[in-house]
């Protein structure tokens, strides 16, 4: 590394030093800041935080299956409605519920199996029961930000399934 490249990447360092100066609270404190680890230490009379040249990673939690997503799902065999229709799925802790606008029905979701990234659900229609298939099984995975549906169920001995992608509302 040449002069100037060395003098630049002291002032790295010390820039990134410098937004981290206010994250020190104790002495031999160590704290992830940009993928590096630093460690608070005296020097003179305040606390400083020092490049420790060790790589780290910052907890980012994960993101919650909570919460409303919506999107457009697709059933083979189609039904009588067609293949395509909407969906708006509401994930709380214990359970939730699914409505089918297009459809013009939903019901309750009972939460069967359930992880960080995943969930299964029983579904239970309780409203337009003439246009829905009954008793459906709903499995849902994060996959890049939105949740990769999936329903299987059967009718009058006929397998049906069904998949969507569904964005937060």
């Amino acid at each position: 590394m040449g002069r100037l490249g060395a003098v630049i990447a002291t002032m790295m360092i010390f820039a990134a030093a410098g937004e981290a100066n206010a994250l020190c609270s104790k002495e031999g404190e160590e704290f992830c800041q940009s993928g590096q680890t630093y460690r608070c230490e005296k020097t003179g009379s305040e606390l400083t935080p020092i490049f420790q040249n060790v790589p780290c990673a910052v907890n980012v939690p994960a993101p919650s299956l909570t919460g409303i997503w919506v999107g457009s799902g697709h059933q083979s065999p189609a039904g009588d409605a067609g293949a395509d229709w909407s969906i708006a799925m509401t994930i709380r802790d214990d359970g939730g519920s699914i409505d089918y606008p297009s459809l013009g029905c939903g019901g309750l979701l009972s939460q069967t199996l359930r992880d960080e990234t995943s969930a299964e659900f029983h579904e239970s229609i309780t409203y337009g029961q003439d246009k829905c298939i009954d008793g459906g099984d709903i499995t849902v995975r994060f996959f890049k930000g939105n949740l990769s549906w999936t329903w299987v169920g059967q009718a009058d001995g006929q397998p049906y399934n069904a998949i969507a992608v569904l964005t937060r509302q």
